[in-house]
């Protein structure tokens, strides 16, 4: 089953346009229902959009950033490893890589 939640705001307005210009081009009196549906469509498709614009710019406002390692470049003990951490990303290294492997950044 298709979860409408996941569904892009744009395709709504997409097929909504589509239905909607299809309809009225090819014969408006007979086929006036399929008309508001592509309007109806269309209408959905601008309100999940601005939906998500607001929750998203709500969740930026609250997401509390995690903070990034506080021991920069120093070695992480371990029984079986030595550890360090990015001084740019806080990417997990081993001891003895000179250079980050997700961010390039020298060490």
């Amino acid at each position: 089953m298709i979860d409408l939640a996941k569904i892009h705001g744009l395709v709504y307005i997409i097929i909504g346009l589509f239905v909607g210009i299809a309809s009225w081009r090819i014969n408006y009196e007979k086929l006036y229902v399929f008309y508001y549906a592509g309007l109806f469509l269309i209408a959905f498709g601008v309100a999940k959009l601005l939906i998500n614009f607001i929750q998203g710019k709500s969740k930026e406002k609250t997401e509390v950033k995690k903070p990034v390692h506080q021991h920069y470049g120093q070695l992480r003990q371990n029984p079986n490893r030595q550890y360090k951490y990015c001084s740019r990303c806080g990417n997990v290294m081993r001891a003895y890589d000179n250079f980050c492997s997700k961010c390039g950044a020298r060490i």
